[in-house]
């Protein structure tokens, strides 16, 4: 079975209290388009979606305290996700996500360090990337069943890098993690242990300016006891 979809939306909300003079209302228009597929008799599910996300009237904070709402973005992308049973108990699940975020009006002033003290300047990042917006995003999980109640499952996840501020001076690093899972279910009781970041890459998830940044977790064992009534 093919089947097409697409969905439109407009949205608004209120600006933030802490903007400074005439305030306009903050607004958002978006916009899919998608198929999805079934194959092999409903063993394999594939969707594919395209988008365009637009959004007016962000409030930007600035080095002065004053906050104007001078930011304007435009996200672009397309999301593909696919899901296969190709036998019994067996089951894998792929996505893949690109986004194109531009921040397509953005100004903000900022500080400016002279021999009699400081100054501030205006600074357009008009056509810079958002923040914290990867452009590729990539998850892969397949896990393997038994009728013991056993089950074993692996995964991938990358994130390519991506900046930590408008004026995309600084990168935060792509990664690559892998996780894994075992787990045992005996009638209504379900006991499962769920291993994070195998090879204990060391990455950031955040950052700050140039200095300050927020680590990710290491490598971590997680436990979980279900009851099903």
């Amino acid at each position: 079975d093919l089947s097409f979809y697409a969905n439109v939306g407009r949205a608004f909300a209120p600006p933030s209290s802490q903007v400074a003079g005439p305030r306009e209302t903050e607004e958002s228009f978006q916009m899919e388009v998608g198929a999805k597929k079934y194959l092999l008799d409903n063993r394999l599910h594939a969707s594919l979606a395209v988008y365009h996300l637009r959004k007016n009237n962000i409030g930007i904070p600035d080095a002065t305290g004053v906050t104007q709402q001078d930011g304007d973005q435009r996200s672009r992308g397309v999301e593909l996700e696919v899901m296969m049973r190709p036998v019994k108990n067996w089951h894998t699940f792929f996505t893949y996500a690109f986004s194109n975020a531009e921040l397509t009006r953005f100004a903000e002033f900022v500080p400016v360090f002279t021999q009699t003290g400081i100054t501030y300047q205006l600074a357009d990042r008009s056509g810079n990337r958002a923040a914290f917006s990867p452009r590729h995003i990539f998850n892969v999980w397949t896990a393997r069943g038994f009728d013991n109640g056993l089950e074993f499952g692996v995964g991938a996840r990358y994130v390519a890098s991506q900046f930590i501020a408008e004026d995309n001076q600084f990168q935060i690093r792509d990664v690559l993690t892998l996780d894994a899972s075992v787990s045992y279910a005996y009638r209504l009781i379900k006991f499962r242990i769920n291993a994070k970041n195998l090879t204990n890459q060391e990455y950031e998830t955040r950052g700050f300016g140039s200095a300050s940044i927020i680590p990710a977790n290491p490598f971590g064992l997680y436990c979980a006891f279900e009851i099903n009534i």
